[in-house]
């Protein structure tokens, strides 16, 4: 009976040294096919699939707006507005032109087709360039003398409502999600939250003399315009006799001459269940400008009565001084900037993390702020949101008005052993202020009101029907400009960028206290930009040491034209006196110094910018071409072991 030869040694290309090679290769192809398909059906079947690795979660949607995209009634269009050579002109806009288009997506794949996505061109001298500026888009040439350039936002709503982002900033970067979710909610709410506000103030602008005499007109506070956009806003008079019904949040600022009707006026509201910010202030630096030109003391504001109903203590006579979060100033030109114990910037420990009116909150200036505490016996509750640091001191507000002494306080300053509350949320029942009824103002004959006030018609309460729920702020210069913001020129305007949180803080509070949870989240994210921050610091190190020698060099070579001066000046042109020969040396010599030491500053200058582009192609090799290297490389030496396995397998066998 013939042996039967195993199938392995009839065929040994197919199991030998080279059968092996040939299996791995096409193992190797195999695998390189079945990627690109996975990819191509991946991209075709799961488009709408996506997994977010970035650090802050840029492309992911907060809780609160996917919260906000479900309670849309009605289709909400937006319009981005992209000129397609931005990306090239202007590189940095083009990768946060990315992630806005990106995040739309995401908001259009959530919504479940209530939110609609249109991405435009707007080509110079088009039909959709014009649509861009009748929405009142803002072009910016990207070169000089160039096209405008757009890349900018509207959205809209089925009852022809429109909002806008003119141009989206990068210095926004931080806010996209709420700005996108701001438009969003204001073109999904049919009945706005209304915000009434009271103030002595001028948060809505005002007009102003200069030096010589003209008027001009001094713009609205930031923190005004960014509520105008979230709220419908409206103004009441100083000596307003009621408050209506409709506002839901009152924001009551620096009530220094309230008339005793406006108080039992907003003394009613907050009874009937009305939501309030009161900010009160020993001293407002806004206010005190011009009284401390006049050499004026300036009063400080406060709700006595109501304050004593509801068992709030605040005293008008300190301001809170606070070592460890005192903002630097200069008290002198040329001097070094010091603390300022009054002024403070109230961050980590000083904000109340657990509470939702802080959500993404870094840091909160206030200036000459005073301090919050209940008194005993009081029926309601206080919830600190702002406190000073341990140490913290008390200052009379006199001190801090007129001429200021930062160098003064700095040395009479004494850490205590107690945190004062700046700014808290009080809740709880509270009565009436006016136990008597509508108080009944004493008329002067001299200076009688234009017209009788009007009788009092609704109820008169004696307690609230709901428990009080109002924020106290103890500083009404926490919604001053010139204390976290700082004006800076974009294309011709001015545009604010903010040095701290206040506008988000009061956005944060109206929210909270109108019951609107849904932008609570959306307070600073991350940015796209993620730069090789070992490239800066190398680059830096680098650009110091070329620093040092250019400079060295650049010493060397004015020494050495002066020198050549000064020797030309001993031997003028057309001089009938002779140049010796030293001289006539020494000027050849200091000529071709002159020409080696501007030979060697280009070479410097050069030196740095190839060095920095090796170590930079470097990097970007490291980063994006190295790992599928060592991977192709990895199933190569995968491939080649096998391989040597599978001939040491069929020489055992060969051998058996």
């Amino acid at each position: 009976m013939a042996e039967t030869t195993p199938n392995t040694a009839a065929n040994p290309e197919s199991s030998g040294p080279q059968g092996g090679g040939r299996l791995a290769g096409i193992a190797l192809c195999l695998l390189v096919t079945l990627f690109v398909a996975i990819n191509a059906l991946g991209s075709a079947w799961f488009s709408s699939g996506r997994l977010d690795l970035t650090q802050d979660k840029l492309y992911t949607l907060s809780n609160s707006s996917k919260t906000l995209l479900e309670s849309v009634d009605e289709t909400v269009t937006f319009r981005l507005y992209i000129s397609s050579g931005l990306a090239q002109h202007v590189p940095h806009l083009g990768v946060y032109a990315n992630r806005v288009r990106d995040l739309l997506l995401e908001y259009e794949s959530v919504s479940g087709g209530k939110v609609k996505l249109e991405i435009l061109d707007p080509v110079p001298f088009s039909d959709i360039e014009d649509r861009a500026v009748a929405a009142g888009l803002q072009g910016v040439p990207a070169v000089a003398g160039g096209d405008n350039m757009y890349f900018g936002l509207v959205g809209s709503n089925t009852t022809d409502d429109i909002e806008t982002i003119p141009f989206m900033q990068v210095d926004r970067e931080a806010f996209l999600e709420y700005d996108l979710s701001r438009m969003l909610y204001a073109l999904s709410t049919a009945n706005p939250t209304v915000v009434g506000i009271l103030s002595s103030l001028p948060i809505d602008g005002t007009m102003r003399i200069t030096a010589t005499g003209i008027q001009e007109p001094v713009p609205p506070y930031v923190v005004r315009s960014q509520i105008g956009q979230l709220f419908d806003t409206r103004f009441l008079a100083a000596q307003a006799d009621e408050i209506p019904d409709d506002i839901n949040v009152l924001l009551v600022v620096h009530p220094k001459a309230a008339s005793p009707r406006t108080l039992f006026a907003i003394d009613q509201y907050l009874l009937r269940g009305g939501k309030a910010m009161i900010f009160v202030d020993p001293f407002s630096e806004a206010e005190g400008m011009q009284g401390q030109m006049l050499g004026a003391f300036t009063e400080g504001s406060t709700l006595a009565a109501m304050f004593d109903a509801w068992g709030v203590a605040f005293d008008t006579k300190t301001v809170v001084g606070d070592r460890l979060s005192a903002r630097k100033v200069l008290p002198e030109a040329g001097n070094q900037p010091v603390e300022y114990l009054p002024w403070l910037e109230l961050r980590g420990p000083s904000l109340n993390t657990t509470s939702p009116i802080t959500s993404g909150i870094d840091v909160v200036a206030v200036a000459s702020a005073g301090y919050l505490k209940l008194r005993e016996g009081a029926t309601v509750t206080l919830e600190p949101l702002l406190t000073s640091s341990p140490g913290s001191m008390l200052i009379p507000s006199k001190d801090v008005q007129g001429f200021r002494n930062p160098l003064k306080l700095l040395r009479e300053h004494k850490a205590g052993d107690e945190r004062y509350v700046i700014a808290a949320r009080v809740t709880g029942p509270v009565k009436t202020a006016f136990p008597d009824g509508p108080p009944i103002e004493k008329i002067d004959p001299d200076n009688p009101p234009p017209k009788e006030p009007d009788p009092w018609t609704k109820p008169v309460l004696s307690q609230s029907e709901k428990p009080l729920d109002i924020v106290l702020i103890g500083d009404a210069d926490i919604l001053a400009d010139r204390f976290w913001v700082i004006m800076r020129d974009f294309a011709g305007r001015k545009v604010p960028v903010p040095t701290a949180n206040n506008g988000p803080f009061i956005l944060n509070t109206i929210e909270a206290l109108a019951g609107s949870s849904t932008l609570m989240e959306l307070r600073g994210r991350g940015t796209a930009s993620r730069p090789f921050e070992v490239l800066q610091e190398i680059q830096r190190q680098a650009s110091q040491r070329f620093e040092d020698k250019e400079r060295e060099l650049r010493l060397t070579l004015q020494k050495t034209e002066q020198d050549l001066r000064n020797l030309r000046q001993r031997n003028p042109a057309g001089s009938a006196a002779v140049i010796s020969q030293g001289d006539r040396r020494s000027m050849e010599k200091f000529q071709r110094d002159v020409l080696r030491l501007r030979a060697d500053l280009r070479t410097v200058r050069r030196s740095l910018s190839e060095d920095f582009e090796t170590l930079e192609a470097q990097l970007w090799f490291l980063n994006i071409a190295l790992v599928p290297i060592l991977l192709a490389f990895l199933a190569i030496l995968l491939a080649i072991g096998r391989g040597i396995q599978r001939r040491q397998r069929f020489h055992e066998s060969a051998a058996g």
